[in-house]
């Protein structure tokens, strides 16, 4: 698969999930902080034990927060915004919520 993609096979390694770790492919979800500092969606969000951003501190957004519309599939993330409204992902941190990723299991 390397061969085919043009990718480092120990990269290539690097993209996929942990083994015996599954993917949550629904809903799609992501950082507004983290899109803010870099626009793509981080594959780590979709992992069914991601809890929130462990980077910022807070909860994973599936929805936009001013519409309610569910996020479309990345690939179609081409503006870095809601597909309804308009907000741009990078402004949705401040309807973030804080998570306490530390004592989650408390």
């Amino acid at each position: 698969m390397a061969k085919v993609l043009g990718v480092d096979a120990d990269r290539l390694a690097q993209m996929l999930p942990p083994a015996g770790v599954g993917m949550k492919m629904e809903p799609i979800r992501l950082c507004g902080a983290c899109y803010a500092e870099s626009p793509c969606h981080k594959i780590e969000w979709q992992l069914k034990i991601t809890q929130g951003c462990e980077l910022h501190n807070l909860r994973l957004l599936s929805e936009c927060p001013n519409c309610g519309a569910r996020f479309k599939i990345p690939a179609l993330w081409v503006n870095g915004c809601c597909h309804r409204c308009f907000l741009p992902f990078a402004e949705m941190v401040k309807y973030h919520k804080q998570i306490d990723l530390l004592n989650r299991n408390r």
